[in-house]
């Protein structure tokens, strides 16, 4: 064999698929195991039943968080036990305690002052939607700095809820923009009242607040008389305004800034579109003895009658009757029982304080409410107010829940 008759041979040796079948090598087929499979045993024991579901994985998340609320509320020492659970734990807790703060003295002040101090800055903006300030015994300077420094902290709040305006004007809150004002009275008295002074005033010490606010309520008419007008330009145009509540007294002096209360306000119904309720609470000349403080609309008043006039063509206001818990106490060095133009508003001794706790009664702070009848006669229904939006226009003697859906109006 030469050399090209070798090659060409290793060449169809060496070539994929030129072996013929029956050359190919044939793989064996494994052998059998001669031993047997293990048979599967039987238990004899009885089968455990499957564990059911938990209950209270099956309850919702919301309807779980109430039922933690409400038992922190009941047990208020829990809340640090259950802190300790675990981290999870520990941020649901934190969640329920800081979402209402209600500051109800100079020592939760000052406590709550500490803690804004301590926390980040992000923790107060996420967890506090409400805050209320109630103490009215704040009259230093380092219980205004405090409030100041604890409004300016919590930047995510929704509802606040003051005793006094001024502090609006301060420019470390600039930032906090809630959607829901409640102001006691809108006074400016220490310690919040506004630096500069009424002449030297801007024309809206509040202007950061006009675009993010939806809902205004003045409780109780103040001792210094303010226009509505007057009021409304303390917070600039309010463009997004659809709720306002202000108060009213009637004056022991006839028409006294009667005729301006009622054009000022057939002016903002005119002028505000978007407006969806106007409440104008109405309280008594008078703080009388030894009664509670009650009114009630008189068809001899000029401000009652020209109101419930305005309130037949405009079915936006509403027209409430309204007065205070506490009744005035006896003059302590024996002088004659004269009735007082305004009601105490300090808290001197043994003297109860005269303004009703405006935070925690605010859902239900009017008693009467006027059914508009034929003629000038309003009635007057004892009971409790009843009434909520957006059904409006409706008639006013179906007596639903008015204040308590006041916040939650959309």
């Amino acid at each position: 064999m030469n050399h090209d008759q070798r090659s060409t041979f290793l060449q169809h040796r060496l070539t994929p698929g030129s072996l013929s079948k029956s050359s190919r090598v044939q793989k064996a087929p494994p052998k059998k195991s001669k031993t047997r499979a293990p048979q599967r045993l039987t238990s004899v024991l009885p089968v455990a039943p499957v564990a059911q579901r938990a209950p209270l994985l099956d309850v919702p998340t919301e309807i779980g968080l109430e039922i933690l609320e409400l038992a922190l509320i009941a047990t208020p020492s829990a809340a640090a036990t259950l802190a300790t659970v675990s981290k999870r734990f520990s941020a649901l807790v934190a969640n329920i305690i800081y979402k209402t703060v209600i500051l109800g003295s100079l020592e939760a002040i000052a406590l709550f002052n500490r803690t804004v101090r301590s926390k980040p800055a992000i923790f107060l903006e996420t967890h506090v939607r409400t805050l209320a300030i109630t103490c009215s015994s704040s009259y230093d300077t380092k219980a205004r700095v405090q409030l100041e420094e604890i409004v300016a902290a919590c930047t995510g709040v929704r509802i606040l809820a003051i005793p006094r305006p001024g502090i609006l004007t301060s420019a470390l809150i600039s930032r906090t923009r809630p959607a829901q004002l409640i102001i006691q009275n809108f006074d400016a008295c220490t310690p919040f009242e506004w630096d500069p002074l009424f002449d030297q005033a801007p024309e809206s010490p509040a202007a950061h607040l006009s675009t993010p606010l939806t809902h205004l309520r003045i409780c109780e008419p103040g001792i210094v008389w303010h226009s509505p007008g007057s009021t409304l330009d303390f917070f600039g145009p309010l463009p997004h305004l659809t709720h306002l509540a202000l108060a009213r007294s009637i004056s022991p002096e006839p028409n006294f800034n009667d005729r301006v209360f009622v054009q000022e306000i057939c002016t903002i119904l005119a002028s505000r579109a978007g407006l969806k309720m106007l409440v104008v609470s109405i309280y008594p000349a008078r703080w009388p003895k030894p009664t509670r403080a009650a009114c009630s609309l008189c068809s001899h008043s000029c401000l009652c009658k020209a109101l419930i006039r305005v309130s037949e063509t405009d079915k936006r206001l509403v027209l409430l009757t309204a007065g205070w818990d506490t009744l005035v106490e006896e003059d302590p060095f024996g002088f004659p029982d004269l009735r007082s133009t305004s009601p105490p508003f300090a808290n001197h001794g043994s003297w109860r304080p005269g303004w009703r706790s405006f935070w925690e009664n605010w859902r239900m702070s009017d008693k009467r409410i006027v059914s508009l009848a034929s003629g000038w006669e309003p009635e007057i229904s004892p009971d409790a107010v009843r009434w909520m939006y957006p059904s409006l226009p409706v008639q006013l003697r179906e007596r639903r829940n008015f204040w308590e859906n006041w916040l939650v109006m959309e």
